[in-house]
Formats: C-alpha cells, structure tokens, sequence
C-alpha cells in the first residue's frame, strides 16, 4: 500500500509541477512576469551634428565674357591675364578702321540675344503651364527654339551673327522632377543670355565704341581665340566655394545648410551656407575636371556631379580662384536632443520605429518614436522620447504580448583603493573590534 501511494503522490506532484510550468512558462502564458534587463540607459539631452566632408575650389560668384571680331580689330592691348580691372575700365583700344564694324557686331548680337531671351522666357512659361495642368496618365511635350540669324551691313562688308539655342523637353507628366529639371535647364540658358546681354550693352552705351571696356569690377582671367572669334573672359572680385554632390548627396545637401571652410592660408575656419544646388548635371569645365581629380572617386554614372555653390559669411581676400578648400557641409543637426543606441529600436521603417521605455511603475511600456537622423552608433530622437526617459533593450521583451515588468541590476559602488588606504590600519581595527 505504501508502495503505490508514494507512486501516486510522486505522479500528482509532478503533474502539478508540469501544470504549473506550462501555465507560467508557456507562450500563451498570461500570468504577469518580471524580466530581467540588463542593458538600460536614461536619456539625457545633447547637441548633435552629421557633417558631410566635401573638396571644394574658390570660384567667382559671375563670370563675363566679352566677344570681339577678330585680333585685327584690335588696336593696342591694356591689359592681360591676371590683371585687376574697375568697371568701365578700358581693355584694349579699337582701331579706327574696324570701329563701326564691331559696333554692329554688338548691335547685332545684342538684337539676337533679346529674341532668344524671349524665346526662352515663353518656354518657361508653357512648361510651368504643363506642369500645372498634368494628369498622372497623360504625357506632355513643351518644345522651345530660337535660331536667330541678323545680319547687318556696313560699308564694307556684311556682318552675320548665328546664335542658336535649343530647349527641347519631353515629359512624361507623372514624374514631376522632370518638369522642373526642364525649367530649371531652360532658366539656366536664361541667365547665361541675360549675362552676355549685359556685357553687350555696356560695351555700346560707351562714347563711339572706340574701346572695349569692363562691365564689371573684376579679374581678367582669360583671353582665347574661339572659331576665329576673341573672347576675354572677366572674373568677379566677389569669390564662392564650388563643389559637386554626387548620386544621394544631392538628396542630403539643402539650401541654407551650414557649412564649414577651412584650407591653407587661412589662419582659422570660417563658416557659409549652401546658397544654390544644381538640378541639372555640370558642364565640363575646369573647376569640374579639378574636382574629379581631387575627388577620384568611381561612379556608375559619370553625369551624377551636381554643382553646389557655398557663399562665405566673411570676405575671402587672402585666397586666389582655383584654390582648394576644405568644406564641411552640415546635412544635419540638433540642439539639445535626446538620443538612444540605434541597436536598440525595433520594427524600423525609414524615420519611425519603437523603443522599449521604462514607465513610472516598472513596466517595460512598448513606445513609437520619430528618428530625425542617424549619428555614428545612435539615432536622434525628434518625438517620442524626452530627457530622463529610460530605454531598456532585451530582445526577448518582444516575445511579450503586453507590458512586462522589469528588474534592473543592482548598482553597485566599490570604493576606489586610494580610498581605501586614506582611512588607515587603527580606523579598520577600532572598527573590527569594537
């Protein structure tokens, strides 16, 4: 009888103790659990910056060319490359003979100019109108030409001036970014007309056209030979930073982003802002082939440099054009925010995700947070958390279908053993033994 009643006793123990494991341990469990969290952090608030390095080159803020005849036109030189000239200022002398035949070179490119610059301002105009009226499942097609042909006749010969210009645009009208690259391809050509429009004015509101003058105060940075034509190419004294975005940092860099300069000869760094982002891929120029060279990094698409200008929020005299410089662009920044480690999010999606908060009474409380930008290890938190918060991390709290309770390591303060021998050997005896 004792033998089979201590077989039952030992199968309704077990039983009981197998019961009672599947009901607290089991996944459908609902009895309340502590868990214990080893890793746990209070927030505290900080500033923050991610910054995006970049090689940068002096450039001036504008550039004007001024067009002549041919090198017979030319009486005497008064200047020559590197030169600093003041507006108005004279650049070489015409000869008397060819005189009148410049001046109807600039009056016929000045007529030519103004056509194109209305053809190009009423292309504009027609791609903002698509671009307002589009429909998701139509396309449309804005087309902008001007070819103007003056030809204006002197004594001696004729003078013939070609300028053309093409703005084609093929949209699809779904893809909005290909509106605006259009427009911001047709204003591009805008302003280049408007530039030499300018130049072309000033050179006949002078007395009898017997000189070419500066239109601008600046440097004359260039004189070439181009298809039998002359052409001195004028710097402004005001200077900027150009530098490229590559493929996403197009996405990263914003107008108005603070940037910091620094380079050799300058005794300390000096800030400026992003005043102006490229749509439309940089032409193949100088300061671009420079980049590249200082840059040489590979990239699948070799039309991915998008030409950033940076103004300096000081003058940068002590510099000269083409001068490489460091440039520190800050894409992103935070004053006084709360950060947690970017490990210990769970469920992200772009700028959202949940982190695990501690609540008032010990509960592991599951939270949706707003991350503003990564930075290095940690995410910064723009909304769901707050200074003093404590985030906790243990995997296994996801297991939990609602808000389990938490235990903590117990702090533990061991004294420093310089601290120790202060106290001395009669303190530790007087305390042993009495």
């Amino acid at each position: 009888m004792n033998k089979w009643l201590s077989i039952c006793l030992s199968i309704a123990i077990s039983a009981f103790i197998g019961a009672n494991a599947i009901l607290l341990f089991s996944d459908k469990s609902i009895i309340l659990k502590d868990v214990y969290v080893h890793n746990y952090e209070r927030l505290a608030n900080d500033s923050f910056e991610e910054l995006l390095p970049k090689e940068s080159l002096v450039a001036p803020q504008s550039m004007n060319t001024i067009y002549i005849k041919n090198e017979d036109t030319i009486k005497d030189w008064l200047v020559k490359e590197g030169d600093v000239v003041t507006v108005g200022q004279e650049l070489a002398t015409l000869n008397t003979s060819t005189a009148d035949e410049q001046k109807s070179l600039w009056e016929s490119e000045e007529k030519a100019l103004e056509s194109q610059l209305t053809e190009l301002n009423s292309t504009v105009r027609t791609l903002q109108s698509d671009r307002t009226k589009a429909d998701n499942s139509n396309s449309s097609s804005s087309n902008g030409s001007t070819s103007d042909n003056v030809t204006e006749s002197t004594e001696d010969q004729t003078v013939n001036v070609d300028i053309n210009v093409d703005v084609g645009v093929d949209v699809v009208v779904s893809q909005d970014g290909a509106f605006a690259q259009a427009i911001a391809h047709a204003q591009e050509k805008i302003a280049d007309v408007n530039q030499q429009l300018e130049v072309v004015e000033a050179q006949l509101a002078q007395e009898g056209a017997a000189a070419v003058i500066s239109p601008v105060d600046g440097v004359v940075s260039r004189i070439r030979d181009t298809n039998d034509r002359l052409a001195i190419e004028m710097y402004s004294t005001e200077k900027i930073m150009i530098t490229y975005a590559i493929e996403e940092q197009w996405q990263d860099i914003q107008v108005n982003d603070r940037v910091r300069l620094q380079a050799d000869g300058m005794d300390r760094s000096i800030e400026g802002t992003v005043t102006e982002i490229s749509q439309v891929p940089a032409r193949d120029s100088e300061y671009l082939t420079t980049y590249k060279s200082l840059d040489p990094k590979e990239h699948a698409n070799p039309l991915a440099y998008y030409e950033v200008r940076i103004q300096a929020n000081e003058p940068i005299e002590n510099l000269p054009f083409g001068n490489n410089t460091n440039a520190m662009i800050i894409v992103n920044e935070a004053k006084q925010a709360p950060s947690v480690n970017t490990a210990w999010l769970y469920d992200r999606l772009d700028e959202s995700a949940v982190a695990y908060v501690m609540s008032q009474n010990g509960f592991a409380a599951k939270l949706p947070v707003t991350i503003a930008f990564d930075w290095k290890t940690r995410s910064v938190i723009s909304e769901g958390l707050q200074a003093g918060s404590i985030v906790v991390y243990e995997p296994k709290i996801t297991d939990y279908r609602y808000a389990p309770a938490i235990f903590l390591p117990m702090p533990v303060d061991s004294p420093s053993w310089k601290s120790a021998k202060a106290i001395g050997w009669k303190n530790y005896i007087k305390y042993l033994v009495f």
